[in-house]
């Protein structure tokens, strides 16, 4: 920068024309908003093909993510279901304690009294705690009692198992011959809701997949499973075409 003197005490500096850097600025600006419409166009049509490519990606990333989150549900009632276990003389609690409609559900959360901390819902008489609801099925029709459905045919109700008592405690666990192949809990969906609280295992080793009753393949074509040992699974229920193979998982008959 150059500076003059205007007398001997002050240096002050040359300022440049004032219209100056209007004078350069003016090709720049023209230069940024000289879009054509076709230019615009091309812009607009590059974006919708990068979003058109994006969009599937990030859904199947969320619902890898909820469907992550819903087998981490079944895992957890696994480990409930083993403490309550643990608890009541190596007894499971029952399916459902006919005529009563006290459920699976309802006996693990009044065992396990941390489960009450979620909000109580009247209708349904249950503390909905998240475990018992499936992410996937967010804003959908869930049945009240839960997204997963217990089943009936390897974890008894008080009317296939005569044993047990009121307070909910049902079959030993040893009549579970082959805890590791039989499924105890599974996602599961019955006619006008998006899922059921139970589902009798023996109807569908009978009649095989059922969009409408029994096992939900809703994971991608595939269902969750808990089983007894406590390990959890995604099953090809849709494609499980033999029978004996349907009746070794999902009721107490011995394995072929």
């Amino acid at each position: 920068m150059r500076y003059y003197e205007d007398s001997p005490t002050r240096i002050r500096p040359l300022r440049p024309p004032e219209n100056q850097f209007r004078r350069r600025r003016l090709p720049f600006c023209a230069a940024v908003f000289a879009f054509t419409l076709i230019e615009l166009l091309v812009v607009i049509a590059i974006i919708a093909i990068l979003a058109a490519f994006a969009f599937p990606a990030i859904n199947s990333a969320i619902l890898s993510a909820k469907s992550a989150e819903s087998l981490s549900n079944l895992k957890q009632t696994g480990v409930l279901v083993a403490n309550y276990a643990a608890e009541n003389n190596n007894r499971l609690p029952f399916s459902a304690y006919w005529p009563s409609t006290y459920v699976f559900q309802n006996i693990l959360t009044d065992f396990f009294p941390e489960l009450k901390k979620s909000q109580y819902n009247p209708s349904a008489k249950l503390y909905l705690a998240p475990i018992f609801y499936d992410p996937v099925l967010k804003g959908k029709k869930e049945h009240p009692w839960g997204s997963f459905g217990v089943n009936s045919a390897v974890v008894l109700d008080s009317n296939r198992y005569k044993g047990g008592n009121a307070n909910g405690v049902g079959m030993p666990f040893a009549m579970i011959t082959n805890p590791s192949q039989k499924v105890i809990y599974v996602s599961a969906i019955e006619a006008g809701m998006a899922s059921t609280w139970g589902t009798d295992g023996e109807v569908f080793a009978r009649k095989g997949f059922d969009p409408s009753y029994g096992p939900d393949a809703r994971y991608g074509g595939l269902a969750g499973a808990l089983f007894a040992d406590g390990h959890v699974e995604k099953l090809d229920v849709k494609n499980m075409k033999d029978e004996a193979k349907r009746r070794a998982l999902f009721t107490l008959d011995a394995a072929p």
